[in-house]
């Protein structure tokens, strides 16, 4: 038997296709080596060639073998936990259009709609990356970083807004461009560490004469960039998940250095120190408003009718809060405002959800909503250790990270522990096109586990 006829019969046991001419380039490395093993010995070429494939076995055990070994692989676990998820944020579109009545399509009339609506499309685009090859991302980082730079820019350009923070407008709804580029500048920054080189230099000429920029450099600069681009649009929350998710996905990196890991991670966590001036600075520049927001985050009472207003709301949500049912706030009535009319300032399904859900049904439901949210963020973070491959465990890093931190702050701030700010929990808040988002990114780390024990060339 040639080893040509060898390899193919291996291979047609082998289900994966793309993993076919990887399993047989090993395989027959492993063949030629033996064969020249034989042929030292004084052994001739065609029997040593035989030799060599016999001791191998048979070809239709070893594929098998192969397949198994090699065979894609959904997490089950990872899903389990996003329906779940799901669920909740199912059951706080539920709330915001069932609990006053709402039927029509206009307005906010049409969260269960739009959260279905939203879901099915997800669910159809997920489908399509978690067969896609992640791999493929890598060399085209500089071209998913460029996409949401421009889309940044045209938000700028084309907003009609009057005041500071840029939308996208669909006519029927206006969406932050930070859900649009926050997942495409983690993975093309994945992609251009992993292409990283201490050799690796960009040369560039200006008025003839030569200058040669390391890649380090540029990495440094637009990363630096994507940050102002977050600020410069005022979406300050998004700049803060960023900037971490960055930090977190360099550690990770520099962990895996031999030498001096120490000190450029000491070096690189510093750049957060000189962030929060900055930031200290910007609000200063804003006035009194957002310090006076921050304030009333955690000490409500001290505005509870100016910045902590919602805080005292939400405090009386859960000091009043059942096991099991709504929860009996005893709320000052003004201007004929019921009950009813304060509760639905958590109802808009956003920063709120978790406030929402402890205010109708009680500590049980939110404790269960919690424990779905620290499940799926842990499952991340085990498949991100499991994966061997270093760019797909950066990807799921980034994504994990974004995730997690969301819903820390969201918590957090839900709680009164926490600043009140634009903070959404993944998969629950409701927000139309960002669990669209949301669950594409998701779907990326579905790729990446898919192939986790897929021998990478």
């Amino acid at each position: 038997m040639q080893i040509k006829e060898f390899l193919n019969n291996v291979c047609e046991q082998i289900k994966y296709k793309p993993i076919r001419n990887e399993i047989a380039e090993e395989l027959e490395n492993h063949i030629k080596e033996a064969k020249e093993n034989y042929i030292q010995e004084g052994i001739e070429e065609i029997e040593a060639e035989e030799k060599a494939i016999s001791q191998m076995g048979k070809a239709e055990e070893i594929g098998k073998k192969l397949n198994k070994i090699h065979k894609p692989k959904l997490d089950w676990k990872l899903l389990i936990m996003v329906v779940i998820t799901l669920a909740f944020g199912c059951l706080v579109a539920f709330t915001r259009a069932i609990k006053y009545e709402i039927i029509s399509l206009g307005g906010e009339t049409r969260a269960i709609i739009v959260f279905s609506i939203c879901t099915v499309i997800g669910l159809l685009l997920s489908i399509g990356i978690y067969f896609f090859d992640y791999r493929k991302l890598q060399k085209h980082a500089k071209y998913l970083y460029t996409l949401a730079t421009v889309i940044i820019i045209l938000s700028i350009i084309f907003s009609t807004n009057t005041y500071r923070r840029v939308y996208l407008n669909f006519g029927i709804a206006r969406v932050s461009p930070a859900i649009f580029t926050m997942p495409l500048y983690i993975i093309a920054f994945v992609g251009f560490i992993q292409n990283l080189n201490k050799k690796n230099k960009i040369k560039i000429i200006i008025q003839e004469k030569e200058f040669n920029i390391s890649l380090l450099k540029i990495i440094i600069i637009l990363s630096i960039t994507s940050i102002l681009l977050f600020l410069a649009v005022d979406h300050i929350t998004s700049a803060v998940i960023l900037t971490l998710t960055y930090l977190i996905i360099s550690t990770i990196k520099l962990l895996r250095l031999k030498e001096n890991r120490r000190k450029y991670i000491t070096i690189l966590w510093s750049i957060p120190i000189i962030l929060v001036i900055l930031m200290t600075c910007l609000l200063i520049n804003n006035g009194m408003f957002r310090i006076n927001r921050i304030i009333g985050s955690f000490n409500p009472e001290l505005d509870p009718t100016g910045a902590g207003w919602q805080g005292m709301l939400q405090k009386q949500v859960i000091n009043s809060a059942k096991l099991i049912g709504e929860a009996d706030m005893e709320v000052a009535i003004e201007d004929n405002l019921t009950k009813d009319d304060y509760l639905r300032v958590f109802d808009d399904g956003t920063n709120f959800a978790f406030t929402s859900i402890l205010s109708h049904y009680g500590w049980l439901i939110s404790i269960g909503m919690v424990m779905a949210i620290i499940l799926l963020n842990t499952k991340l973070i085990i498949n991100s250790i499991k994966i061997k491959d270093e760019y797909g465990k950066l990807l799921i890093v980034g994504i994990s990270t974004t995730f997690i931190l969301q819903s820390i702050f969201n918590l957090l701030m839900n709680l009164n522990l926490g600043i009140k700010a634009d903070f959404n929990i993944p998969l629950i808040s409701y927000s139309g096109i960002g669990l669209i988002i949301n669950m594409m990114s998701l779907a990326v780390t579905f790729s990446v586990y898919r192939r986790k024990d897929i021998i990478h060339a």
